[in-house]
């Protein structure tokens, strides 16, 4: 870990906790699944999965598990191959899960692709209402389509568009998650040369698109809309900084939560959830 990052650390979390942190980074990372409950239950796909000697462990979310052990790669099965799982962090899922979309919700998932999040809406919602998933990286973009028709989402539309210019939609939206472009200094448990790649201008400059996207979503949020704001940084210019400015724009913040690796066993992540007065 740098050593700009490592004092920055200290200063919010003390050394104790940092040392902690970076103990646990140095450690094999935990992965996570969520089932798809729209074509296949906890309870079958668990034991489709035993028979094949996989171990899993259920977590406060029904639908999803902490692996274990594997006996080979999961993304080989045939229970992958057919869309009954997602390979998916637990901290993602229960800050999607925050959002509680219903079934009747026009969603705007404004930086979608690969489409983890978008999936889990449209899971969440019962393939019903419609989820507007947009992303300017083609590339990503190929990979949420195959994605959405992996797990079998029909009320998806997944479009090229930069979020920045999400008012040409010309739409108003019940619900908006915006998993923002970050320094993804919390994935550095997943990904072990991240912290070598990343620096506080890096985190600076992120920090200014980010508030930029926070306000292209708040124009186009309907007046009691919920908007959920999410990256997956530690850092606090990504994360307080920004819940503080989008409640300068007219935002209530209802709740706020970090996760850290050596606390929830997730990668580092943030969210915060408004509501537009």
């Amino acid at each position: 870990m740098k050593r700009e990052f490592y004092t920055s650390y200290i200063e919010r979390f003390g050394r104790e906790f940092t040392d902690e942190l970076i103990k646990k980074i140095n450690s094999p990372y935990v992965h996570y699944l969520r089932v798809n409950t729209l074509k296949i239950s906890p309870k079958d796909l668990i034991k489709r999965l035993s028979q094949k000697g996989f171990v899993l462990e259920e977590q406060e979310l029904d639908f999803c598990f902490k692996i274990i052990s594997k006996p080979f790669a999961l993304s080989s099965t045939e229970e992958y191959l057919l869309g009954y799982f997602y390979l998916q962090d637990k901290a993602s899922m229960i800050s999607v899960n925050e959002l509680a979309p219903k079934e009747t919700d026009l969603v705007l998932d404004s930086c979608g692709a690969p489409g983890g999040k978008a999936t889990l809406l449209s899971q969440l919602m019962n393939n019903k209402g419609v989820i507007i998933s947009i992303d300017n990286k083609p590339e990503r973009l190929k990979a949420e389509v195959f994605n959405i028709q992996r797990l079998g989402c029909i009320n998806i539309a997944s479009f090229d568009m930069d979020a920045l210019n999400v008012k040409r939609l010309d739409l108003k939206f019940d619900k908006i998650l915006l998993d923002a472009p970050c320094s993804a200094t919390g994935t550095m448990w997943k990904e072990k040369k991240r912290m070598k790649s990343v620096n506080k201008h890096i985190v600076e400059e992120h920090s200014v698109l980010q508030k930029k996207l926070i306000k292209s979503c708040y124009d186009v949020l309907k007046k009691d809309g919920l908007l959920l704001y999410s990256t997956c940084s530690l850092e606090a210019e990504e994360n307080d900084e920004n819940a503080i400015y989008a409640q300068s724009l007219g935002l209530e913040k209802i709740k706020q939560k970090y996760f850290f690796p050596n606390i929830d066993d997730t990668i580092g992540f943030f969210y915060a959830l408004f509501k537009k007065l």
